[in-house]
């Protein structure tokens, strides 16, 4: 129990003060043993596999039993009368030596597991936020098996230099985590600056006139649709410091996860790609209206119109450009102007379900035919010189 020997000398003049010492000693090494049983029958789990094995457990769970029944018997003798009847021989004292040993060696395992632990857990959270086939995923499984390799084999993890060298390698593999991570959320989010610029394009007076434009039953709706979600989709955080990527390996202002968002090039990319393509939206759709107000078909609504309406058109054909206000009467007339044309959408899977029924490859001719079937569909009862197709 760790106590001096001479002590025993008292217990002969029958001072009850050694006994004393020796029960709380008993106590207490009874109370490290239930530990110990604890960590064994739970197998001492870490990160993702137990750390004693089971022939390991069944011999530990033996000696534990054992030691503990020894331990208990000692606490009748709780005087020096008792204690000078000792039943035991210094043959069986020491035979419970190699239990108090494997009590030590359970705690020194369960300390490596709960100081290696936090960082342990901090790397199984990370890599679930990283794509599988990331290079820092290999690096951080390689830091794994090594460990854990360790750590199941009691010569290794007995080694002075072991716990240093663990603690080494996985806050390696941390730190390099951390900077990926804050390397991937800069390309991912939108920074201060950028937000701004995100702020003006949603109220952007180009992005006004398609969204007026789209009222016309025409208009290719559904490429300002994913021009808008895609606009949306692009989140800011910049708030992110390194201190607390230390502490948490996920941003806790913005939950950025890499393995579900896509990371082509980054958000500032995007957004400045959305502000060229909001011109070429603005003069794709003008020049759709254009060509469409033109079609021989159109013009004979435009002999309907008033002549005030006609020459709102007229002046539209001849600028080539939308008015710099567009009123929502002046959409009103296109929108007349266009009524005898009949839009047929054509979504693009639904296109390459119909050319590909048949099979593939096929031939020029096979592919022209389907296409034709398939447009026949689409257009059967309608007047074909008015369809106007719209692809989406």
């Amino acid at each position: 129990m760790g106590l001096a020997p001479g002590l025993a000398q008292l217990v002969t003049q029958g001072k009850d003060e050694p006994i004393q010492q020796l029960q709380v000693g008993v106590g207490q090494m009874v109370g490290r043993l239930v530990m110990a049983q604890q960590c064994v029958q739970s197998g001492l789990p870490f990160w993702g596999m137990s750390l004693l094995g089971f022939d390991e457990v069944k011999q530990a769970q033996a000696l534990l039993d054992k030691t503990k029944e020894f331990l208990e018997s000692l606490q009748v003798y709780n005087t020096p009368g008792k204690l000078k009847n000792f039943r035991y021989s210094d043959q069986d004292v020491a035979g419970n030596r190699p239990g108090l040993d494997k009590i030590t060696q359970l705690e020194s395992l369960q300390d490596l597991a709960t100081q290696l632990g936090p960082t342990a857990s901090y790397l199984s959270t990370a890599e679930a936020a990283l794509p599988s086939d990331h290079p820092w995923v290999k690096k951080m499984k390689e830091t794994q098996e090594w460990t854990t390799a360790q750590l199941v084999n009691p010569a290794k993890r007995k080694a002075a230099s072991f716990r240093q060298d663990a603690l080494q390698k996985l806050n390696a593999v941390k730190k390099a985590y951390v900077e990926e991570y804050l390397d991937l959320h800069g390309k991912a989010r939108l920074g201060i600056n950028e937000d701004k610029q995100k702020g003006q394009i949603t109220c952007d007076t180009r992005l006004g006139v398609l969204q007026k434009l789209a009222t016309i039953e025409l208009m290719p709706r559904q490429q300002l649709a994913v021009f808008q979600n895609r606009l949306a989709g692009l989140k800011t955080c910049y708030a992110l410091t390194r201190p607390e990527l230390e502490n948490t390996p996920i941003c806790p202002h913005c939950a950025f996860r890499p393995v579900a968002e896509s990371l082509i090039g980054s958000a500032g990319g995007a957004l400045k790609g959305l502000d060229d393509e909001l011109d070429k939206l603005e003069t794709t759709w003008t020049q759709t209206l254009i060509a469409n107000i033109e079609d021989p078909t159109t013009k004979q609504n435009l002999k309907l119109l008033k002549s005030n309406e006609r020459r709102a058109v007229e002046q539209f054909l001849k600028d080539r450009t939308l008015p710099d206000k567009l009123e929502q009467g002046f959409i009103a007339i296109l929108s007349e102007a266009l009524s005898g044309l009949v839009p047929v959408t054509i979504k693009t899977d639904d296109l390459r379900n119909a050319l590909l029924e048949g099979g593939s490859p096929a031939t020029a001719a096979e592919m022209e035919k389907r296409f034709k079937e398939y447009l026949g569909k689409l257009t059967k009862g309608k007047d074909v010189g008015k369809v106007r197709i719209i692809l989406e």
